[in-house]
């Protein structure tokens, strides 16, 4: 690990993320860190810590040196975790992407990072790696987690047959330590470069903004994969707190967990909750150590929130934050938060609202919001140009639209490239969703732009009905024609069974516009 050079909390010295690792294993040795939800597999600190020197001495004995790129192809787990501490601790890049990737989209990201070895889970290597190993020339090695691979070592021989003592290895605070490639919707996917100060500084961020102890347990089910793990994962390690890991999101399992183990924090996108909310009953589920409930990935529409909070009780916070600014620059503070708002700017953040010169708006006025902060991240891999146009006066450019109000609370409106310019005016699909969502038999939506040859763009609105339920395109027009001005309401009317999504929940509006 490295050489510990900054103070960061109760008198330890640390620079290297995964040093947490190591403060709880001192501090709470026999508490549990990791708690497995598909196989009740427990890791306490100190055997996590262990298990993580184990396998960075694996990596090093493979000859992977400190800024050498692994990419981690795994489901949520304890073994994610060994994987992903265990890069960064002897100074490696972590290159984590989803599991639900396919040969394209792996090839891609081990090509432009060139990665020197992949941990993949055994069956995803076989169907999407193997077949397109010589056209990755830089991958060297291969380390696969279950059945038998050829070719490639085992995952658990590495953890059994390494030494758990890993000398120091000395690194800067600025050093990358992980990549996270963004999703690519307006062109090929570009490389976060995320710097241990980011993560750390995160770490310390979202532990106090959770509000979270040592005796806290945190669940989610998205995926470690996404820089939600700032949240989900560097909180609660900050404090000591343990986390329950599932590996892909099922609503009733998703209850049937927060029951059995009690549950303090849970964080997830809306979907997760609305889909939680189909299964749940107060008779079944047990939910009465839960007290924080935690979402971002995007932005909530306020009857949604409400529904929520109706159903699983008080203590729902948005966030909002992206991967290039490490997930959180403003949150909802328990207990004051206002529907409809992602909350106040962070601590140690300086957030805007601005033209397209980046002169700030007073409050109440759209533009789009512009960050600056600890978190922000070093650049894209390889990408100067991309870097230098992502930052507008030392400012990041979210590509979010939105507002403040007289209190300093933000608002997004839409994403920027999202917005529908119908016969002169602005429409915003956010704000047409939230309307439509009040309706009771509505379960998801999604409002696009359709070309139209008098006005530019009109709204047509993508629906998903809750379970048994019947609604005709009229009424629903209808039910929006008494809540919006005229040039809002959805054109057309489509209702399908269920939304196109990606691995965070987020629906997929241009699979959407393919699709019909």
């Amino acid at each position: 690990m490295c050489a510990p050079v900054a103070v960061i909390k109760g008198g330890w010295r640390l620079i290297n993320v995964a040093d947490l690792i190591t403060v709880n294993a001192n501090r709470y040795p026999d508490c549990n860190a990791v708690i497995c939800g598909d196989d009740g597999r427990e890791l306490t600190w100190v055997e996590f810590d262990r298990m993580v020197n184990r396998f960075s001495n694996g990596l090093i004995e493979m000859g992977i040196n400190k800024g050498d790129r692994v990419g981690i192809y795994l489901p949520n787990g304890p073994e994610w975790l060994i994987a992903f501490f265990g890069t960064m601790r002897i100074g490696a890049i972590a290159l984590p992407f989803n599991i639900l990737y396919k040969t394209g989209e792996i090839s891609y990201i081990l090509n432009n990072a060139r990665a020197k070895l992949v941990v993949g889970a055994a069956r995803e290597v076989k169907q999407n790696i193997l077949n397109i190993l010589d056209d990755i020339p830089s991958v060297k090695n291969i380390v696969t987690l279950g059945e038998p691979v050829e070719g490639a070592v085992d995952f658990c021989s590495v953890i059994s047959k390494n030494s758990d003592i890993l000398e120091k290895l000395d690194c800067a605070e600025d050093d990358v330590a992980a990549m996270l490639y963004t999703s690519g919707t307006t062109g090929r996917p570009k490389g976060v470069m995320l710097s241990h100060k980011n993560f750390m500084t995160k770490a310390a961020l979202n532990s106090d903004a959770l509000l979270l102890n040592e005796q806290d347990l945190f669940m989610t089910a998205t995926p470690y994969c996404h820089i939600f793990i700032t949240v989900t994962l560097l909180g609660p390690f900050y404090t000591g707190a343990a986390v329950l890991s599932m590996s892909r999101f099922n609503p009733e399992k998703a209850l049937e967990l927060l029951a059995r183990y009690r549950v303090t924090h849970f964080a997830g996108v809306p979907t997760m909750y609305i889909y939680m909310m189909n299964f749940y009953s107060p008779e079944k589920y047990d939910l009465s150590a839960w007290r924080y409930k935690q979402t971002a990935g995007y932005s909530m529409p306020p009857g949604l929130f409400n529904k929520i909070e109706r159903t699983f009780g008080p203590g729902l916070c948005e966030y909002y934050g992206s991967t290039e600014t490490s997930a959180t620059v403003t949150y909802n503070r328990l207990g004051h938060s206002k529907t409809g708002s992602i909350g106040l700017a962070a601590p140690g953040y300086s957030l805007k609202v601005a033209d397209e010169d980046g002169n700030e708006l007073p409050a109440g006025e759209v533009g789009e919001i512009l960050v600056k902060g600890p978190g922000i991240f070093k650049g894209y891999w390889e990408m100067p140009e991309a870097t230098e146009e992502a930052f507008k006066d030392g400012y990041f450019r979210t590509g979010d639209l939105g507002y403040r109000d007289e209190d300093g609370y933000f608002y997004i409106v839409d994403r920027k490239k999202d917005l529908i310019l119908c016969g002169g005016y602005n429409v915003y699909p956010r704000e047409v969703e939230g309307i439509i969502y009040q309706h009771p038999k509505i379960l998801e939506c999604a409002v696009l732009g359709k070309d139209d040859p008098d006005r530019g763009e009109v709204p047509e609105a993508y629906v998903v009905l809750r379970r048994g339920e019947i609604l005709t395109e009229e009424e629903l027009i209808s039910f929006c024609k008494q809540r919006m001005a005229s040039y809002k309401v959805p054109r057309f009317i489509y209702f399908i069974k269920e939304m196109p999504k990606n691995s965070t929940g987020k629906i997929m509006k241009w699979h959407l516009k393919e699709r019909f």
